[in-house]
């Protein structure tokens, strides 16, 4: 019984010395840290910096995508250097990747022009075209603007055709013998006419201009013109004449045609009619008293009354002696015209 125990127990101890040959080995791989950046994004002014860190990993390097936008150094000092997007990669010691993308906006302190050129196009002969213009690229500021370049217009040879584009000009007109024509009108009582006009009738070019003649008029010889012998028609136009007054003259109306200046009836010389006083001692047209002093008159208008003031009648007096030949008088305000508690006409609210 002991030697079977016993021999068990060598056979037990030889399996644990051999089996580990015989058992895979089993690795296990150690966590990989989980770092983070203090900024994913940021925005940087040209010329400026900024610290990029990496916490809970190693930094292995930094990398920018576009070191004309932002450059990167080794300790992560970020700076920007012109306008526009870059973004830094930080990779740590275990190969694992972080990004932070980093926008540059312009600062006037240190921002350096790009210079670009806008290529402008030549004018032709009907199209209008465009100077070159220069701009910085990054921040759109215009060196020299683009302005519009004038047409042309066309070269037209002897032969009609232009030199630069070769359209033919619509007023060409091929070489030919003139035929010379001649054309003439005399003018009538109502109609101009014109002197002699040479042109060819082939191409219309015209040799010797013409001129004007007016219209002769009517030549009324009893009653009828002698040119087109139409009969003589009056156009009657009358200037009233003016009546006389105590110490002024007057005279009456004088009639005249307006087309041939025929006077139908003379204006006549009306005698001034002398003041009239029957007894007083005031002129009864004029007011003019017996020492003979003319009164210069003065009107005073007409006021017409409204809702709101009084008017007043017309009156007249000598400005020089003060003698009132009218008197003038108020009229009495007219009533108010209310609607819906409130006067049309002056605004006035109704009590």
């Amino acid at each position: 019984m002991k030697k079977r125990l016993l021999g068990a127990l060598l056979a037990l101890c030889m399996l644990i010395t051999i089996l580990p040959v015989f058992m895979p080995e089993v690795k296990v791989e150690a966590k990989k840290a989980k770092g983070t950046l203090n900024y994913n994004t940021y925005e940087l002014k040209e010329g400026t910096k900024f610290k990029l860190k990496l916490k809970g990993a190693e930094v292995a390097s930094f990398k920018s995508s576009n070191k004309k936008i932002a450059k990167v150094t080794k300790k992560g000092n970020v700076t920007g250097v012109q306008i526009g997007e870059a973004v830094i990669t930080v990779t740590d010691k275990a190969g694992k990747k972080y990004k932070c993308t980093v926008n540059v906006v312009y600062n006037a302190e240190h921002h350096v022009h790009t210079t670009a050129i806008k290529q402008g196009y030549a004018a032709t002969c009907t199209e209008e075209g465009l100077s070159k213009g220069e701009y910085c690229e990054t921040c759109g500021v215009v060196f020299t603007p683009q302005t519009p370049i004038p047409a042309k217009g066309h070269d037209y040879g002897k032969d009609g055709k232009c030199k630069v584009c070769g359209e033919m000009d619509p007023n060409y007109k091929p070489p030919h013998e003139h035929t010379l024509e001649s054309i003439s009108k005399e003018a009538t009582c109502t109609e101009s006419g014109f002197t002699e006009k040479v042109y060819c009738s082939t191409c219309g070019e015209v040799f010797m201009q013409p001129k004007e003649i007016k219209p002769l008029g009517h030549n009324y010889v009893n009653h009828e013109c002698t040119r087109c012998h139409i009969a003589e028609v009056h156009e009657y136009v009358t200037v009233p004449g003016k009546a006389p007054t105590c110490v002024e003259p007057g005279y009456t109306d004088y009639v005249y045609c307006k087309i041939c200046n025929d006077v139908l009836q003379m204006s006549e010389t009306i005698q001034p009619l002398g003041h009239e006083y029957n007894g007083g001692i005031t002129c009864v047209r004029c007011g003019a008293d017996l020492n003979g002093h003319v009164h210069t008159w003065v009107i005073e208008k007409y006021v017409a009354p409204t809702c709101k003031e009084p008017g007043r009648t017309e009156g007249k007096y000598c400005s020089s002696c003060g003698y009132r030949l009218v008197a003038q008088e108020f009229i009495p305000r007219v009533p108010h015209n209310f609607k819906d508690g409130k006067c049309t006409v002056c605004g006035a609210l109704e009590e």
